[in-house]
């Protein structure tokens, strides 16, 4: 029951934390982005701003991806998922979430072998001159997360007979 205990604590912990990162992420991108506009028109623009902005871009975009499929707010075709009996919705949900995991997976493994090339050839962003792994090691991250949310959501409707959820933390509640 401990192992149990410690990973709800760990996924309210991580749960946090991705919505820390996109509310900070989200609001420090507008203002970066409306400081910058406002220099343009005063005639100087900041030069490092755009590579700041493409960095927020990935960050919000990454763990946006494993937020959505924690919550189920992922772009979905739901007409004929909704419309199926409960049976059916079961094995859509088992399919839809395993090929989802295997993906996720998979673009994992392809992604940390890009930031370890990354890594490998010292790659630095031009302007900023920091490491450029450093912008997109969020990359693994945000899929691996979104992977093990699919798997959850497997486990999920494993265990809950009764009842269909499209993700661990959201029921299907069509009427």
């Amino acid at each position: 029951m401990k192992i149990s205990k410690l990973l709800a604590k760990t996924n309210m912990v991580l749960e946090k934390i991705e919505e820390v990162i996109l509310c900070i992420g989200v609001g420090a991108l507008a203002v970066i982005l409306i400081v910058n506009v406002i220099a343009r028109k005063a005639g100087a623009s900041i030069y490092f701003i755009d590579e700041i902005a493409m960095f927020l871009v990935i960050w919000i975009t990454f763990i946006g991806i494993s937020y959505a499929s924690r919550k189920a707010r992922h772009i979905r075709m739901g007409a004929i998922f909704d419309l199926s009996p409960v049976s059916v919705q079961k094995i859509m949900i088992f399919v839809i979430s395993t090929i989802s995991a295997m993906v996720m997976f998979y673009l994992t493994y392809i992604s940390v072998n890009y930031v370890y090339t990354t890594y490998r050839w010292q790659q630095v962003a031009p302007a900023l001159r920091m490491p450029y792994w450093i912008g997109i090691v969020v990359v693994p991250v945000g899929f691996s997360l979104a992977g093990i949310h699919y798997v959850r959501t497997i486990v999920k409707n494993i265990r809950v007979k009764e009842e269909v959820w499209l993700s661990p933390e959201q029921k299907s509640e069509y009427e």
